[in-house]
């Protein structure tokens, strides 16, 4: 028989490498500065503020690997996409991609929060 909580085991590993990919496919590319993720940032708060979110998702993406980091990074993803969805609906654009990965992190940090 199957232990108990297996299978939100296996969802938080699936749901935590796919989060892993998506933070470190955004973050990279507004690390290294790429025309696409400068020009986005330019209404939006400057180099300063696209280098700050490249950072914490690169972070925030190894850190959701980290036991004892894995919730306070999911939590802090989670901010980051609060301020994704509401960018999101300031421009009159559908927000569902962030607010699924919103959904997906509160999860991770729902199962993450006796490690933290």
């Amino acid at each position: 028989m199957a232990e108990p909580g297996r299978g939100l085991r296996i969802a938080l590993y699936v749901v935590s490498g796919l989060l892993t990919a998506l933070y470190l496919f955004a973050g990279i590319p507004k690390l290294m500065g790429e025309a696409q993720a400068v020009e986005g940032f330019k209404q939006l708060g400057g180099d300063a503020f696209r280098l700050f979110i490249g950072a914490s998702e690169v972070a925030g993406a190894i850190g959701l690997w980290l036991p004892k980091l894995a919730f306070w990074a999911a939590l802090g993803l989670a901010v980051i996409m609060v301020g994704a969805v509401f960018t999101h609906l300031s421009r009159a654009e559908a927000p569902t991609a962030a607010a699924i990965a919103l959904l997906c992190l509160l999860f991770v940090a729902w199962q993450r929060r006796r490690s933290g």
